[in-house]
């Protein structure tokens, strides 16, 4: 009898624990799922008529998709990537749009804006450290681009940026 008792307790320890185990495996797996980030096709958007909050909200997305990517000088894909690269795969991703891949004949595009009447989706050129710099704007004054040390962040037209302001071009109409 007492044997008996002995190995019903240890069973349903056992059916206790294990059903503790299997339930701490399922939720370690669905927090481990592959997500999957649902996007509006560019291609329903097009980027002439795309208005300034869906432009945000197309490249609030691209932000996600590229945040924390480490910067690399002449990189244009999740390994690394310079400010140039990630213009042209932000554009080309969200509105179908080829960009040179410099820097510098990007600033060229479209046509110039006041800084005072920016958008989302200009690109704003800097001159930073002596060299080329450029990014997007994506609202309020926050513009996304790949930064040196931070990798692609989203950054405000600040006391830093500001002065290093050189041109900003509105490529979608």
């Amino acid at each position: 009898m007492i044997v008996r008792k002995f190995f019903e307790f240890h069973s349903q320890s056992v059916i206790r624990l294990s059903g503790t185990v299997f339930l701490c495996l399922l939720f370690l797996g669905v927090g481990c799922a592959p997500k999957v980030v649902i996007q509006t096709p560019a291609s329903t958007l097009p980027a002439q008529t795309a208005p300034s909050s869906t432009v945000s909200v197309i490249l609030l997305g691209q932000f996600q998709a590229w945040k924390g990517v480490p910067h690399r000088i002449g990189g244009s894909d999740r390994q690394g990537v310079d400010c140039s690269g990630l213009m042209q795969a932000v554009f080309r991703d969200a509105f179908r749009m080829d960009l040179p891949r410099t820097s510098r004949e990007q600033s060229r595009l479209g046509q110039k804006v006041d800084a005072r009447e920016m958008r989302p989706g200009d690109l704003v050129y800097f001159i930073d450290k002596g060299g080329d710099h450029i990014g997007v704007i994506v609202e309020n004054g926050k513009f996304l681009h790949s930064s040196s040390t931070q990798g692609v962040i989203l950054s405000e037209l600040d006391a830093y940026w500001w002065p290093r302001l050189k041109r900003v071009q509105r490529v979608l109409s």
